[in-house]
């Protein structure tokens, strides 16, 4: 169970990015009134992507069900893209608009982490290379865990499924708030301010 970045060329045009907990965090900038008018679904919930090539692999607004290893998600989307997939989610968070020049200050790690482990669940159910994706109402962003926070996602699930009573799966949720704490006390690996209301 991994998530990997996939190829794409040319280069996507992030706008900026930054190490958070030992994951690489891109994020990419827009304006929700134009975007959220479109009318093609990879248009308003990836606009990065620019009329590239990437197809819904359940109707728009069906959560297609993915487990691996007693983890079970349901991603707002998954597409497939290029040799792999894009897990995408766009609930959750609190709904304020990100700043650029804030972005780190305002981040949710909880967020990050649930979406992480959600493409895990994807990527170990079809076994493909699946990139972790978050749409937030005005910026998109690109998910690459490093090694340290992959093992911790992947080694603790039985703990979470014990932690939360959960005999056979835990939720994408449930181990994201679980691990958090034990990421946050690694050795080497840097978090924004917690994000303050």
């Amino acid at each position: 169970m991994s998530t990997t970045p996939l190829p794409l060329a040319p280069p996507l045009p992030w706008h900026d990015e930054a190490d958070l907990l030992g994951v690489r965090v891109r994020v990419y900038f827009f304006d929700p009134v134009e975007v959220d008018a479109r009318a093609d679904f990879v248009g308003r919930q990836l606009p990065i992507l620019q009329g590239a090539a990437a197809r819904l692999l359940a109707p728009e607004g069906q959560r297609a069900t993915y487990r691996a290893s007693g983890l079970q998600a349901q991603p707002d989307a998954v597409l497939a893209h290029g040799n792999g997939l894009l897990c995408l989610g766009y609930k959750g968070g609190d709904g304020r608009l990100f700043e650029p020049a804030r972005w780190r200050q305002q981040w949710r790690i909880d967020v990050m982490l649930q979406a992480i482990a959600s493409a895990m669940a994807v990527a170990g159910q079809c076994q493909q290379p699946t990139a972790a994706l978050w749409r937030g109402p005005n910026v998109l962003c690109q998910f690459d865990p490093g090694s340290p926070v992959l093992e911790c996602l992947a080694t603790h699930i039985s703990a979470a499924r014990h932690y939360w009573r959960e005999p056979e799966v835990v939720s994408p949720a449930q181990l994201a708030s679980f691990c958090e704490p034990r990421l946050r006390v690694l050795p080497g690996l840097t978090a924004p301010e917690p994000a303050t209301a």
